[in-house]
């Protein structure tokens, strides 16, 4: 365990505690947060005031929990309370200046989650029409700044813990309304976007999830538990559930339709309408589904192999692609190729695209150096979004691959898994089991750990699964210990016939009939494939 958590940057005792029993007492004052002081006062005399205060989301599962924190936060608090979630399809990310305009007319604050801090003309609108704005977001902020009343990002400043999402800045609010009773009663929406926006499972991440995971199985809300019963979720929850079937289940209705119904399933207290919209929704991800798959096929035929192999970057496009997709489809190719992906929705003379990158390219860095070819964009490291005119993007193609194969080392095109030890398979025993189960919550900034098993015996290979696209698999380790697995995607192997493999595997628990046996959950097998794999640990503590 030592030295599990020294590869996680954990070197103290104190470190330690933390991490392996994170509690609501390690969360920051939310007054460290810059701007947190000037936003609860301008909140508190808007409410003394009866004005009208607009919030403003985004529309993925993100924006939708943060909407959602604050309008059920701000309600209690007696406020007068609108709400705005703009289309991905028709406005696009952000504020827009129509919508301010509209803002304006029946609002007096205007209050944005997870976006605006990028906004500096929508901003400087919303002011000349007499808005009072607050722009509360945790994207990468632009070197100008929204002439806002407020602008809180926790990349602004010194903050503890940089890595909250939207809906986790919307907590922190909450926290200075309300304190700690009123974080309780939102650590489940809190935690589920924290998660579903891939922001790093550290410091006060990890309380938020660990936390809220405990909530989510016991909660009241009538719209979470109709989705975890679309989601078939009864036993307990993990950070998996979450990040693969919570979120995306929320996220479809932003992808495909209106992303209020998000926000109409979080906060309503009728069972009946929670189970209608669940079922909106689980239609709607399904939909999202197949579109996705057909998206990703299109995308594969534009694509060609000498080219990719002295490629830094991959951009695909289509006509009228749905916008909701391009993100996914971008993130398929980057998984699949290792290389930073842009997908690009072309419409008349305009294209909007998602971006997707891998460890070692700043997507947002290298967009900012092509910024003069942009109508807009904006995100962060690995993911980023952008507006560009289609008869620009050969140029920014061009741009792109000069900028990002200048300042990035060719080490970084190499596909590579870390994991964290070699020890020996007879080692998994419950006990040491429940040892990991401590590090969960598992995901961005604190991955499950991963073992390697050299040299293994092959014993037997097969396909499974409906389509034969998994492998299942018998070898012997080192010491001739027996070892059972199963790789999903992994079914091609059985066709190669190997008869030693390198593994990269989790060790889980397989309960069949009260009888409990330890299996290897294969994340690699290294018999051809051109990968690196390197060890997590650095030095032994």
């Amino acid at each position: 365990m030592s030295r599990l958590l020294f590869a996680r940057g954990i070197h103290t005792e104190e470190e330690s505690r933390r991490y392996l029993n994170p509690s609501l007492d390690d969360l920051h004052d939310p007054f460290l947060l810059p701007g947190m002081t000037e936003t609860v006062a301008l909140l508190r005399k808007a409410i003394d005031e009866e004005k009208t205060i607009l919030v403003y989301g985004d529309y993925d599962a993100d924006g939708v929990c943060a909407a959602s924190i604050l309008m059920e936060t701000l309600h209690e608090e007696g406020a007068s309370l609108a709400y705005r979630i703009p289309s991905r399809h028709t406005e696009g990310y952000g504020l827009n200046a129509d919508a301010v305009r509209e803002i304006a007319e029946k609002a007096q604050v205007l209050i944005t989650v997870d976006c605006g801090v990028s906004n500096v003309e929508e901003v400087a609108l919303a002011k000349s029409l007499g808005l009072t704005v607050i722009v509360t977001d945790h994207h990468q902020p632009p070197e100008i700044l929204p002439q806002a009343d407020v602008v809180m990002d926790p990349l602004l400043g010194e903050y503890p813990c940089p890595y909250l999402c939207g809906a986790g800045v919307a907590l922190k609010i909450c926290q200075a309304l309300q304190g700690m009773p009123g974080v309780e009663k939102r650590l489940d929406l809190a935690a589920l976007a924290t998660v579903a926006d891939i922001v790093p499972l550290q410091e006060e991440n990890r309380v938020i999830v660990r936390e809220g995971l405990h909530r989510i199985m016991n909660t009241s809300r009538p719209g979470l538990k109709a989705l975890l019963e679309k989601a078939g979720l009864q036993a307990a929850v993990t950070a998996d559930d979450l990040a693969f079937r919570l979120g995306p289940r929320l996220n479809a209705a932003g992808r495909l339709g209106d992303a209020k119904l998000g926000v109409h399933l979080l906060l309503t207290p009728d069972p009946a309408k929670a189970s209608h919209i669940a079922g909106l929704l689980e239609e709607a991800n399904r939909t999202r589904q197949n579109l996705e798959r057909e998206m990703t096929a299109s995308a594969l035929t534009q694509l060609d192999a000498a080219e990719l192999a002295k490629s830094h970057v991959v951009i695909v496009s289509g006509e009228d692609w749905n916008p909701g997709l391009i993100g996914l489809t971008a993130g398929r190719l980057c998984e699949r190729f290792h290389l930073p992906a842009i997908a690009l929705s072309i419409h008349e003379d305009t294209a909007v695209g998602s971006c997707r990158s891998i460890p070692g390219v700043n997507i947002y860095r290298m967009l900012s150096a092509c910024a003069d070819l942009l109508e807009r964009f904006g995100g962060h490291e690995q993911a980023a979004g952008l507006t560009v005119k289609t008869e620009n993007i050969p140029l920014l193609q061009k741009r792109l691959e000069e900028e990002i194969s200048s300042a990035t080392p060719e080490e970084c095109f190499l596909p590579a898994m870390e994991y964290d030890m070699i020890i020996p398979f007879r080692t998994w025993t419950p006990e040491t089991l429940a040892m990991l189960d401590r590090m969960e919550p598992f995901g961005c900034g604190n991955p499950a750990p991963l073992f390697l098993l050299q040299g293994a015996e092959v014993q037997s290979l097969r396909r499974v699964g409906k389509d034969g696209s998994h492998l299942k698999l018998t070898v012997l380790d080192e010491d001739l210990s027996v070892v059972d697995g199963i790789a999903f995607s992994k079914g091609d192997v059985a066709d190669e016939s190997p008869a030693v493999l390198d593994l990269l595997y989790r060790p889980i628990r397989n309960d069949f009939r009260g009888r409990v046996s330890i299996e290897a959950q294969v994340a690699c097998v290294n018999n051809s494939e051109l990968l690196v794999l390197s060890s997590r640990r650095t030095r032994t503590p």
